[in-house]
């Protein structure tokens, strides 16, 4: 199965804190995706990829565009996602 959009590697720590965790979700939201077409062979890939852009509209509005909207908690929430800290 395609990936909706790409998950590169999150490690880069000059990565943008939204681009980490848009990253994130689609790993997790992939590896779900697998672990389900395993369990439940009779989905369609078209049946995936209803669940697929469900899943992705489900990160976007409760994560994503709330990190959006809230860059002064950004140095809080990077380390939630491994991210230094900045020398302070």
């Amino acid at each position: 199965m395609a990936a909706r959009h790409p998950a590169p590697c999150t490690d880069d720590p000059d990565s943008d804190l939204v681009a980490q965790v848009h990253n994130y979700s689609r790993a997790v939201i992939e590896a779900e995706l697998r672990r389900l077409a395993r369990r439940a062979p009779s989905l369609r890939p078209d049946d995936l990829d209803i669940i697929d852009a469900a899943l992705d509209e489900l990160a976007e509005s409760l994560l994503l565009a709330r990190l959006r909207s809230m860059p002064q908690h950004s140095a809080r929430l990077k380390r939630l996602f491994g991210t230094p800290r900045e020398a302070s």
